[in-house]
């Protein structure tokens, strides 16, 4: 029994010893973790094995769209569409030609195209509608600004930022390109042809030893009207462009005409936008003829605002989300239904996050995509809202379809996950913007008894600054030291 006893508590002793022994280990690695910090940032993180500052609130930049795709999954479902829809009365077609209004419902398909335009109008002739009188388009579905609270208004007219309304075309976006020339001379300016914007082109091309501090800058002269000016240096080739809609209905209505026109339903159609659909359309009266566009499904929307960081995908869901919220949720609420669509799709996001136990208290959420300079989370929510995606199976699919390291999407590239140890092992969603570098979802362990195992974590730096990159380094040496943090944190995953 004696020796039972000595036996047992050298055990013990040992196991406790390798026990303190580990906890020494990983204080020692998360202390070096610290001490590499980039200077005068807020680094915080979020995870199982190391955690700091999870006390404050951060910008989180595109991190919003993970839950965009949460709430969208729970208030529209997976099999959510987008609908686009023509209708008339029947009995105002005579021979051909509608005398009564062809009404056009519109409800913020950010995939909607041209090409989706001219099949639904090419349906429309084949069902006998050759002539037109009058169209009406309802894009009332959303009230509120296009762009949201915060967001920086120099991106207006930069097609990242294009607005989301219910009235989108061609992701309302015009694209183009500069050349450089000879030098003082103007830079040759390509827009594609028949676009719904107007652009001046002011910019001169200069000669390189005179170009160091040269810039291309857009100025807003009025509704779908720009002015580009600076300069261009000589042996830049091509600076590709991409302008968006400041005015999104005229965007709409000046494609809508041009497809009228090229398909023949006449020169002289009345084209307006209503506040309302009209009571024929409501009362769905079986004489209403219909004619429908369907986007791709929930799914996939999700997984491209995802994998590119689509923010016009982001902000339709957003607002799609809140609508549908409201209108489940509070019918016939009056203070509800004068809330604009981003107070709506925020409402919706704050009752999602309650439902779950998720902390809400003092999160600013102006948008879905992540462009307002306002909006302020808790590493600990985002972390609670991945927890949730691997504990509920409504939200598993999620997981697959986040960018993976090294692999696809914004982290093919991302120069922090390119340790061996981490590529095709982290799933993640991105989010940059001015000062803030950011990094939310699953790194991916072997566990002996489970197999494969997701842990959720969070890294969010904010207040960040680098100086510019000497050539011919690719990288600011802040940059350099950041991605060194970055990796170190991640690889800590992967150990106890």
């Amino acid at each position: 029994m004696v020796e039972m006893a000595t036996q047992f508590k050298q055990g013990c002793f040992k196991a406790a010893f390798i026990f303190l022994t580990c906890l020494i280990s990983m204080a020692a690695q998360s202390q070096t973790l610290l001490s590499n910090a980039p200077k005068g940032a807020l680094v915080i993180t979020q995870s199982d094995w190391h955690s700091q500052n999870t006390q404050y609130l951060a910008n989180p930049a595109s991190l919003m769209k993970i839950f965009t795709a949460t709430l969208a999954t729970e208030v529209l479902g997976e099999n959510y569409r987008f609908k686009t829809e023509l209708a008339y009365e029947e009995k105002t077609l005579n021979q051909g030609r509608l005398t009564g209004p062809l009404t056009l419902t519109l409800t913020g398909d950010p995939s909607f195209t041209q090409k989706d335009l001219h099949a639904l109008l090419m349906t429309l002739a084949k069902a006998g509608v050759k002539k037109l009188d009058k169209v009406e388009i309802d894009a009332s579905r959303y009230q509120g600004h296009a762009w949201s609270l915060g967001q920086v208004w120099n991106d207006h007219g930069i097609c990242f930022a294009a607005p989301t309304s219910a009235a989108m075309i061609n992701r309302n976006c015009v694209f183009g390109n500069l050349k450089a020339t000879e030098p003082e001379q103007l830079a040759h300016f390509y827009l594609t042809p028949n676009s719904p914007l107007t652009v001046e082109n002011q910019v001169v091309t200069l000669a390189t030893n005179q170009a160091e501090s040269c810039q291309v800058l857009l100025k807003v002269l009025g509704a779908n009207h720009y002015r580009l000016t600076g300069c261009l240096d000589e042996k830049r080739k091509t600076l590709p462009l991409g302008f968006s809609a400041n005015e999104a209905n005229a965007f709409f209505k000046h494609i809508l005409m041009q497809e009228l026109a090229l398909l023949g339903f006449g020169s002289e159609i009345e084209v307006s936008f209503i506040d309302q659909a009209p009571s024929w359309l409501v009362d769905n009266d079986k004489s209403v003829k219909r004619i429908t566009h369907y986007s791709a499904p929930l799914t996939k929307l999700v997984a491209r605002m995802l994998q590119r960081s689509d923010n016009l995908v982001a902000d339709a869901l957003f607002k799609a989300s809140g609508h549908q919220y409201v209108l489940s949720e509070n019918a016939g609420a009056a203070s509800f239904k004068a809330l604009d669509a981003y107070q709506k799709g925020s409402l919706a996001l704050m009752s999602l996050l309650d439902k779950n136990q998720i902390d809400s208290q003092g999160l600013v959420v102006r948008d879905g995509s992540g462009l307002s300079r306002e909006n302020l989370l808790y590493a600990t929510s985002l972390y609670q809202v991945l927890e949730l995606w691997l504990s509920h199976p409504k939200f598993a699919w999620l997981v697959e379809a986040l960018p993976i390291a090294a692999q696809s999407g914004t982290l093919k590239n991302r120069e922090s996950l390119k340790h061996d140890m981490l590529k095709g092992r982290v799933l993640a969603k991105s989010g940059s913007m001015q000062g803030v570098v950011n990094l939310a979802g699953f790194v991916q362990v072997t566990d002996e008894a489970k197999g494969l195992k997701l842990r959720p974590f969070v890294f969010m730096v904010n207040q960040f600054s680098k100086s510019k990159a000497v050539k011919p380094a690719k990288f600011s040496v802040e940059e350099l030291a950041l991605f060194k943090f970055e990796t170190g944190f991640l690889t800590q995953g992967f150990g106890p």
